[in-house]
């Protein structure tokens, strides 16, 4: 079904500049390609990882690198706009300050929506809209990667209840 709505979509990114916790050793522990609505009940129930928090880092509401990561908080209000999205649980560590923080990381539909590919170190995408099934998150394959997608609704809602991204 093509979603019809006049509703504007985002590209959800990392700030490089952010102090947000660097995951330490992710690849040895996960792989990101179980992340996907058909394989990841074949992953472990829930995962633990390593961080390492800057001296002003934060563990944010919102991390999308190495892969998307949800708080509780952030989770709730993203389960509120799609009732059938599925999460695996994942806890990090910084054994170096003794603090960790519990995540939800969502398995993204995958949709085949871009107008055209992007060119080489070009950041913006064009998403089709006749193509978007109307999910409010979602992953965009762009080549080699993929991009996490984020409609404005979600978006202003994750904001308007303080959300740090």
């Amino acid at each position: 079904m093509a979603y019809k709505g006049k509703m504007k979509y985002f590209i959800l990114t990392d700030g490089d500049k952010n102090p947000f916790p660097q995951i330490i050793n992710w690849s040895q522990t996960i792989d990101v390609r179980k992340l996907t609505r058909d394989e990841y009940q074949k992953m472990p129930p829930f995962i633990q990882l390593n961080a390492k928090l800057g001296m002003d880092g934060v563990f944010p509401d919102v991390i999308v690198k190495p892969f998307l990561l949800l708080s509780r908080p952030a989770m709730e209000v993203t389960a509120l706009y799609d009732l059938n999205i599925p999460f695996l649980f994942f806890v990090l560590f910084d054994t170096d300050k003794g603090e960790c923080a519990s995540y939800y990381c969502p398995m993204l539909e995958e949709e085949e929506c871009l107008a055209r590919h992007p060119g080489p170190g070009q950041r913006e995408i064009v998403l089709d809209r006749e193509k978007i099934s109307g999910v409010p998150l979602f992953r965009v394959r762009t080549g080699t990667e993929s991009a996490v997608v984020i409609r404005m609704d979600l978006a202003e809602s994750l904001l308007e209840r303080g959300a740090l991204v």
